[in-house]
């Protein structure tokens, strides 16, 4: 019997017919069912490598059942701006979806429309297995209906009710703990706020870790530090204006991202204000563009791509555990990582105030 030549398209009946075996056993020693000897499998794989043998996709998703295409829909946004650590994120998943054969659906959310809506035909149109979920708020209906839906899912980030589903979240409160224990051991007492959407989580976690950290510390939030619904550059722009007409103007801001902080180093500057010499600034992500501007952004360091890369482990994990068995995963992932306080210009000791001399005059 002629061997297949390896620059032929080598095809499950070419394998067999090289093997003499018959086109299931070859399939069913390809995919390592348990009614196949050891002995054939081995054979079957070792002629299927040396032969160039690869797997028709289409055919191997046909056959296990599954839709080998994850799910990402947009969370909606006001505008147009492109969310960078969003970027990051799918980054990370489309490259670990890829390491598995798997890929990457992003939706956008039509004008009128919501995520559920989107999602659930998605669901009816069998184009996705999974869905990875982002941005989540404090009570989400996404996730609401992805309960019910009993298609596999992972969320990065979590409600404030998450026993019953896959997550890997930034431990977000302890964070902003950290970040004004780093203000306030350089001296800073004076700490404004510059907080997201109260209504997403991770900006109510923010939040709640500034309140805790600042009454442990006795730092007074005085009427006018404390700023929700920044979710932009322009905001921030806004708000530091505000901040800059106080009468008890702050040392420094803590800003819920880093480009909110980025929008207040601008806004500060814009003003004539040194950044990390009159007024400090600390942001959260760990974003590139922190380390571009000058100065460099101080900022609450998370591994937003390796977080991506590791929600598409779970997804992909708990879609083949629940073909397999049939049934919704009995188990879920539950992880929770810590940001790490990345140190750079923007942030430094409080400017030392004027020393008054008898005369009245500074000296």
């Amino acid at each position: 019997m002629r061997a297949p030549r390896r620059s032929e398209t080598m095809t499950i009946a070419r394998l067999a017919n090289h093997l003499g075996l018959s086109e299931g056993t070859v399939s069913r020693a390809l995919n390592n069912y348990p009614d196949i000897a050891d002995k054939t499998i081995a054979r079957v794989r070792k002629a299927a490598d040396e032969l160039g043998y690869r797997p028709s996709t289409t055919a191997r998703r046909l056959a296990r059942g599954v839709v080998e295409t994850i799910g990402f829909v947009l969370p909606a946004r006001h505008g147009h701006q492109i969310d960078p650590f969003l970027a990051e994120i799918l980054d990370g998943l489309a490259t670990e979806l890829a390491l598995s054969d798997w890929d990457l659906l992003v939706a956008a959310v039509p004008e009128g429309h919501d995520e559920v809506e989107v999602m659930d035909r998605l669901i009816r149109s069998g184009k996705v297995g999974g869905f990875v979920i982002a941005r989540t708020r404090r009570h989400d209906p996404r996730i609401d209906y992805l309960r019910k839906s009993h298609i596999p899912f992972v969320v990065q980030g979590r409600t404030e009710d998450c026993d019953d589903y896959a997550w890997l979240d930034i431990d977000n409160e302890k964070a902003f703990v950290d970040a004004m224990d780093h203000l306030v051991g350089l001296g800073h007492r004076k700490i404004a706020y510059l907080g997201g959407d109260p209504d997403l989580n991770y900006a109510w976690q923010r939040r709640s870790g500034y309140l805790s950290a600042a009454k442990t510390h006795g730092c007074d939030v005085l009427d006018g530090y404390l700023h929700d619904g920044i979710t932009d550059e322009m905001a921030a722009r806004h708000a530091v204006a505000d901040l800059l007409k106080h009468p008890d103007r702050p040392t420094a801001i803590l800003c819920v991202t880093d480009a909110v902080a980025i929008g207040a180093i601008h806004a500060l500057a814009h003003a004539g204000i040194t950044v990390g010499e009159e007024i400090s600034v600390i942001g959260f992500d760990g974003l590139p563009m922190g380390e571009a501007i000058h100065p460099g952004l101080t900022t609450m360091s998370q591994a937003s791509y390796q977080v991506g890369r590791a929600v598409g482990r779970i997804v992909v994990a708990q879609a083949n555990e629940t073909k397999e068995a049939n049934a919704p995963a009995s188990e879920f992932s539950q992880i929770l990582w810590e940001a790490t306080l990345t140190i750079r210009g923007s942030a430094n000791p409080p400017a030392p105030k004027p020393v008054t001399n008898a005369k009245g005059g500074i000296s």
